[in-house]
């Protein structure tokens, strides 16, 4: 008892570690992830913002090159004077007003009068860049008409109306634009919300935060002006929550997946061992057919699992064995299997052969020759009645691969290579280890690709005609298959058209029965 509660707490302490460190770690990756896509949506805020100002700038530069030549060596405002810089404005939405001042001080406006001083009229903010400067309202009480942007240059003056400039701009809720140079800080964005306060900007294009802000600043369009385009602090605070909360989910389905998995497959291997030590594995076959003469020359071993009356998939408890080392124990029962089997049913079947598949485990198994040699002669089984099929992938390390072949080759078995020419190194083997027999996949004689000249399955022929090998097509699934199987000399082959997997009892009747009528060349 003492035990187990010992377990469960143990159980439980390494689950709230686990947590821990799954939250720890969606909780980093949601802050990074929020701060790249915050700096990622405030650049596009920033590239629309410098698409949208090339019309105002154009507007504003047109201007004060145009009032760049007036004439101020008068003593007074002419009404051709404010005709002139009225009629130079009209045209321009930006642009409120215009005003001039000329050399004895006087400010001669567009709108027909002189003005006394240039002035916003409340608190305001000033920037400074190369002879121009920017000065933008930012009192509580200004109303849309005295919302202005003030830039000076050489005593030339122009009003921008903001709230036309914003509507341009279209900046979205809760964006603040900030123009920042070496002398001052103007607020771009409605009035009311306060500058950020910051001792220094970061590298350009780089995220930053104040303690209210997050923010990232660009080379503005002068070359000491930068533009900060900032958001408040809450909203990256309220993005790496959402992110984290759907990291945890996530990060926990795929612990919880894994879990399911590992238990799965764990369970799997537990209760295939009890399986193949208790001998409750069938073993079934595949007949292999000649096509000239429609007999059963062999057949393909096919490992067979029922759990409490449910079929297991193959691929479930085959991998589930491979994974937990029992693949070795898999095979030596199946050997066992059909062994018995040949000794008990198909010991009379003359030239009969069975395959038997075999993994890189096996392989690599110095005992496993001795093993295959005890059980043929304990069974009095023939070595030519067992061919062992393996794949490119047990064949990873050829060399000490072909030592082994080459012991089971010595004993009077033949080697085939099962899903010839789906890997990489398929020339390679036959030169590398011993082999009698290609088995052609069966993806390369599917019905599309069968009656191509060029297929792969072609060439793969021809090399096995060149080295005398025998060939065997896997998945003939239908008459139409035969004729282009029999043009390249493959004359063996196996596949649903012919019969699907049979007991070893169903497997003797019908080697004995007459030949089927599989005549490749008929019409």
């Amino acid at each position: 008892m003492i035990a187990a509660y010992k377990a469960l707490i143990k159980r439980y302490a390494l689950a709230l570690c686990a947590s821990a460190a799954v939250g720890t770690f969606a909780w980093f990756c949601a802050g990074s992830l929020a701060k790249y896509r915050i700096e990622q949506r405030l650049t596009t805020i920033h590239k629309e913002l410098r698409a949208a100002q090339v019309e105002p700038n154009t507007q504003i530069d047109k201007v004060m090159r145009s009032l760049g030549s007036f004439d101020r060596s008068g003593e007074e405002c002419s009404a051709g004077q404010y005709a002139h810089i009225a009629d130079l404005v009209k045209n321009y939405r930006f642009i409120y007003q215009a005003a001039v001042q000329l050399e004895n001080g006087k400010i001669c406006s567009s709108y027909g009068r002189e003005i006394s001083s240039v002035s916003i009229g409340s608190a305001s903010s000033r920037t400074s860049i190369q002879g121009r400067s920017y000065e933008v309202s930012s009192g509580q009480d200004v109303t849309a008409d005295q919302d202005f942007i003030i830039v000076s240059e050489q005593s030339i003056y122009v009003w921008i109306n903001r709230k036309i400039l914003l509507d341009n701009l279209n900046i979205p809720q809760g964006v603040q634009l900030e123009l920042r140079g070496p002398d001052g800080v103007s607020s771009v964005t409605p009035v009311g919300r306060g500058p950020l306060k910051l001792q220094a900007l970061p590298p350009l294009g780089k995220l930053g935060t104040s303690p209210d802000k997050v923010y990232v600043a660009f080379a503005g369009n002068r070359d000491e002006l930068t533009s900060v385009i900032s958001l408040p602090l809450s909203d990256l605070t309220a993005l790496r929550w959402k992110l984290f909360i759907g990291l945890v989910l996530m990060f926990g389905a795929l612990l919880f997946i894994a879990w399911k998995t590992q238990r799965y497959y764990t369970s799997t291997a537990v209760r295939l061992r009890k399986a193949i030590r208790a001998n409750q594995l069938a073993v079934h076959y595949q007949p292999i057919v000649n096509l000239c003469t429609g007999d059963l020359v062999g057949a393909e071993a096919l490992s067979r699992w029922r759990f409490k009356g449910v079929s297991v998939p193959a691929d479930v408890f085959i991998v589930a064995a491979e994974q937990s080392d029992l693949i070795r124990e898999l095979t030596r029962s199946v050997i066992r299997q059909v062994a018995e089997d040949y000794s008990t049913y198909l010991w009379a079947c003359k030239n009969f052969y069975v395959t038997v598949n075999i993994s890189a485990q096996d392989i690599q198994d110095q005992t496993f020759a001795d093993f295959v040699a005890s059980i043929t002669a304990t069974y009095n089984m023939p070595a030519s009645a067992i061919v062992f099929e393996v794949t490119e992938r047990a064949l990873l390390d050829q060399k000490s691969a072909a030592i082994q072949l080459h012991r089971l080759r010595a004993c009077g078995h033949r080697i085939a290579i099962d899903d010839f020419g789906t890997g990489y190194s398929s020339l390679s083997l036959i030169e590398s280890v011993p082999v009698d027999i290609l088995k052609i996949d069966r993806s390369f004689i599917a019905h599309e690709k069968i009656a191509g000249k060029d297929a792969l399955w072609r060439h793969i022929a021809k090399i096995a005609q060149a080295l005398k090998l025998k060939v065997v097509a896997e998945g003939v699934e239908t008459r139409q298959q035969l004729p282009h199987l029999a043009s390249e000399g493959v004359l063996l082959a196996q596949g649903w058209l012919f019969s699907k997997e049979l007991s070893v009892q169903a497997l003797a009747r019908r080697h004995f029965q007459p030949p089927m009528n599989v005549d490749p060349y008929a019409e």
